[in-house]
């Protein structure tokens, strides 16, 4: 049976909140009991973490999303690594002897990603040359070699917003000649509004921290790293929307804000390309892919459905589309 997307994020949060009950509520309980009761409560937290964890995260995406099971390795690794660091030096001595007894499987597991990671990148660039405005080029070469499931196409979408996010200020990308671009964030203030987030982002990132770090240094170093984590996500956002314009060639028309969404579309299956009147009420055979949800002001019409692939849902058929374009005057009367 498939599971659905809504179960796979609520599988993804319980694995989460699991993970920081045991690291939080560990080390809470760690750094308060008395020390001669401090030995036998760390062996049963290093318990939890390379036991307890794996197995829940077996039970809650391994198995729901078909991975593989030899992945569990990479887990617990993963695990001994976070447990070497926050518990005492008695506890590491046992770590090191779990480490010799995993040590092979770990090579195994390198060797094979090593392979796959070369495999990926010859079919990227495969589908690069025949797709080169697709912003989803990653997530097809993965799911051609690791295989189609909601896991891979997860973690493919997090590597694409990730890539943008650690390299904002990198090239924008390259146009063919008889390409014209249409920028999209300008016209709604968007750099501004986000400027304004991404310092509440960092404001609350040193308080929360300071906070934390009150009680347990480990945990704030985890909280302030997940929080990083998404920071750098809409960096990334915000630096694909820059990057990847509307284009419109001679026989196509890419319509995309960022890489939250794409459509590749025929010019002959363009019905009309219209400025949205006010009262617009989107139907269901309509696409809203706005930068905002209150910016959007053209509505493209077509003769016949188009694929609409998106970076964290299902791909949808629809005959509109309406977006935030700049200069919307200008695009219509280049298309008309």
């Amino acid at each position: 049976m498939t599971i659905s997307p809504a179960s796979i994020h609520r599988n993804i949060w319980f694995t989460l909140l699991t993970a920081l009950l045991i690291l939080g509520g560990g080390l809470f309980i760690l750094h308060h009991v008395p020390a001669g009761k401090k030995d036998i409560i760390a062996t049963a937290f290093l318990g939890d973490i390379i036991i307890t964890f794996p197995v829940a995260f077996y039970y809650l995406l391994i198995q729901p999303l078909k991975l593989k099971k030899r992945s569990i390795f990479l887990v617990i690794s993963c695990c001994l690594a976070v447990a070497y660091l926050i518990l005492p030096a008695h506890q590491q001595s046992y770590i090191a002897q779990v480490k010799r007894l995993t040590m092979f499987a770990e090579l195994g597991l390198l060797i094979y990603a090593v392979s796959k990671i070369k495999r990926i990148n010859a079919v990227y660039k495969q589908l690069k040359a025949i797709a080169p405005y697709n912003p989803y080029l990653l997530r097809k070469s993965m799911v051609e070699v690791l295989g189609d499931s909601m896991a891979i196409k997860l973690m493919a979408s997090e590597v694409s917003m990730l890539k943008f996010g650690l390299m904002p200020f990198g090239k924008k990308e390259a146009m063919a000649p008889a390409a014209t671009g249409y920028s999209i964030h300008k016209e709604t203030g968007y750099i501004a509004m986000f400027s304004i987030v991404l310092f509440a982002c960092f404001a609350e990132l040193v308080g929360f921290h300071l906070l934390i770090a009150h009680y347990s240094k480990i945990a704030a170093m985890i909280i302030s790293a997940l929080t990083v984590y998404g920071i750098v996500i809409i960096v990334g956002d915000l630096a694909a929307i820059i990057k990847k314009p509307v284009l419109v060639m001679p026989d196509r028309l890419i319509l995309r804000t960022g890489i939250r969404w794409v459509a590749d579309i025929d010019r002959s299956n363009i019905l009309s390309v219209e400025k949205l009147r006010i009262g617009f009420e989107p139907d269901k055979d309509t696409f809203s892919g706005g930068i905002l949800k209150s910016s959007t002001n053209i509505c493209f019409t077509f003769a016949q459905s188009v694929s609409v692939e998106r970076v964290y849902s299902k791909t949808v058929s629809v005959t509109k589309i309406v977006m935030t374009v700049d200069d919307a005057d200008k695009l219509i009367a280049q298309l008309g």
